[in-house]
């Protein structure tokens, strides 16, 4: 048995070690999104940056500090027009995303940029114009999309249908930008990611009060799935929260932060008699994922369960001809715009 566990723990390792990406990239932005999420999934998968580009000379110089094997320049040009650079990670202020996004496929690079790409479906119109003309391709920062929970999940509910779910978004006052493109697209994103296209059935929200609101929302999507939908920046961030309740034909399910997951068997039904009421029945609640904190492991870090490291990877892979899927490119986000337009319009005068 301990030969068996050595030879697993050796062909673990070559795999981890094994990881090889050969072409160079370069980063824009470094603030604290990028240096808490993206530059660590990056490093994990031994990516080869050339250039980090800033703002400011004063980050230049932090820059040779810490990355002195890296270029770091106020220069975009410099990057678009070296041919050796064949990917570009965006991560700068929202606000940039739209142009720098467009000055990458203009320039043929591969690019990943950091949502929101940008702020209109006419802008989001124009980029997807840019890449079909474009020798690169894009990919958007939707990390929800890439969590390991989120892959289970659909996995599973293709195979059971899905009768309605309730999914809850919670976090502390946001004033420090646009709540609908920085903040409540990801859950907007995620809800279309995971049942489909949809239509708003009702809609209410509380006034805007310095980055505080709450919205209520029933979404109708394809297949006849009913969402009910909770955004909400009421609350605190020290315990923000993300919860998601499926009623399924088989079961319930139950995702917490994509941290966990887990599945409760319904009782059986005979002759539309529910077998509960004639005998007793013990509800069954299994775990199918549990990303916890007591082994400190790879897997079990934020930034691979969040989904950080998984759209990082396709990402690259996708950059270097190898095998990957594109789960948030520009096409697929059309929906998700389409959505928050109609939300912003209906709710504008009440908040």
């Amino acid at each position: 048995m301990n030969a068996l566990i050595n030879i697993y723990k050796k062909m673990r390792t070559v795999r981890i070690l094994g990881r090889d990406f050969t072409n160079k990239y370069a980063f824009v932005g470094i603030g604290n999104h990028s240096l808490h999420n993206l530059y660590p999934a990056i490093d994990s998968l031994k990516i080869r940056l050339k250039y980090i580009v800033c703002r400011s000379h004063r980050s230049l110089e932090l820059i040779s500090q810490n990355y002195p094997y890296l270029t770091g320049t106020t220069d975009f040009d410099t990057v678009l027009n070296d041919e050796e650079v064949k990917g570009v990670f965006i991560c700068a202020a929202p606000a940039a995303h739209y142009q720098l996004t467009r000055q990458a496929l203009l320039a043929n690079k591969n690019v990943f940029v950091e949502k929101p790409v940008c702020t209109s479906s006419e802008e989001l119109q124009r980029l997807i114009e840019t890449e079909q003309a474009s020798a690169g391709f894009c990919m958007v920062g939707m990390q929800k999309r890439y969590s390991p929970c989120t892959a289970l999940l659909k996995r599973r509910l293709k195979k059971d249908r899905t009768i309605t779910y309730s999914y809850r978004f919670r976090t502390g006052a946001f004033p420090e930008g646009d709540v609908f493109w920085d903040l409540f697209i990801h859950p907007i994103d995620y809800v279309l990611f995971m049942f489909g296209s949809a239509q708003i059935l009702g809609i209410t929200a509380t006034k805007m009060d310095a980055g505080k609101v709450t919205l209520m929302m029933i979404l109708k999507h394809e297949h006849g799935v009913i969402g009910n939908i909770e955004m909400s920046t009421h609350h605190f961030w020290a315990e923000a929260s993300e919860e998601l309740y499926v009623n399924a034909e088989s079961g319930f399910y139950e995702m917490s932060n994509h941290q966990m997951l887990y599945h409760t068997v319904k009782p059986p039904i005979l002759l539309s008699l529910p077998l509960e009421k004639v005998i007793k029945f013990t509800p069954q609640k299994r775990s199918l994922f549990n990303s916890h904190t007591f082994i400190p492991v790879f897997q079990n870090n934020q930034f691979v369960s969040q989904g950080y490291f998984g759209e990082i990877q396709a990402f690259a892979s996708q950059s270097e001809r190898q095998q990957a899927h594109n789960l948030s490119s520009l096409k697929s986000l059309v929906e998700t715009y389409r959505i928050v337009e109609l939300i912003r319009k209906q709710i504008e005068k009440r908040i």
